[in-house]
């Protein structure tokens, strides 16, 4: 009769060590960079053995992905926020840049370190395919009511204007990443209202 509470119980711990490991990472990517992290440390700061860190995560470009895999996640949250409001499409995809900016100001350092070893990733095409079009999908969720509403163009397929919103939304990125002085609450605010009025409607 106590089985189900056990394994209920058993998986719990297993989510709160995964989630320690994934903080912990957080944490020393942000104060050390990617590459000057070790999977030993990242076990340290979570209290965990170094063993008990590759039952969770194979290396820790595994952990990395897990990590992506969490912002995805989040992104998507942020939209199936932003779709249930009476939004313009153009007030969407101002709030989802937006959205970014808040998240650097609350992990410092962080996003900057993982962001630029994500993208170093990217030149394995299988990587790349998965995570880029699974970006693609999320933004095509925010263009898709605004071409039902008449907001968008419909000259262009609609996966291929989710392709250029991501590029300009990636592209700052990389701007910020390379500059340490950039401005990305200003330079995010000019890249949603270009990749806004790009989707207008043509006459």
């Amino acid at each position: 009769m106590n089985e189900p509470t056990t394994l209920s119980r058993r998986e719990r711990n297993k989510q709160q060590t995964r989630g320690r490991l994934l903080d912990a990472a957080r944490e020393l990517f942000a104060a050390r960079g990617v590459v000057s992290t070790t999977v030993e440390d990242i076990a340290d700061r979570a209290g965990v053995s170094r063993a008990t860190f590759f039952n969770y995560f194979p290396s820790k470009d595994e952990l990395l992905s897990a990590l992506h895999a969490s912002h995805m996640d989040s992104m998507a949250r942020v939209i199936d926020q932003l779709l249930v409001r009476e939004l313009t499409t153009t007030d969407r995809i101002g709030a989802l840049f937006a959205d970014f900016v808040r998240s650097t100001e609350q992990l410092p350092g962080y996003l900057r370190a993982v962001t630029g070893e994500l993208e170093r990733d990217l030149a394995s095409p299988e990587i790349s395919v998965e995570r880029t079009e699974r970006f693609n999908d999320e933004l095509l969720r925010i263009l898709e009511p605004g071409i039902a509403a008449g907001e968008v163009r419909t000259d262009y397929p609609p996966r291929f204007l989710a392709q250029m919103v991501a590029a300009v939304y990636v592209s700052t990125i990389r701007y910020w990443r390379q500059d340490p002085d950039y401005d990305l609450a200003d330079g995010f605010g000019k890249a949603a209202r270009y990749a806004a009025e790009s989707l207008a409607p043509r006459p």
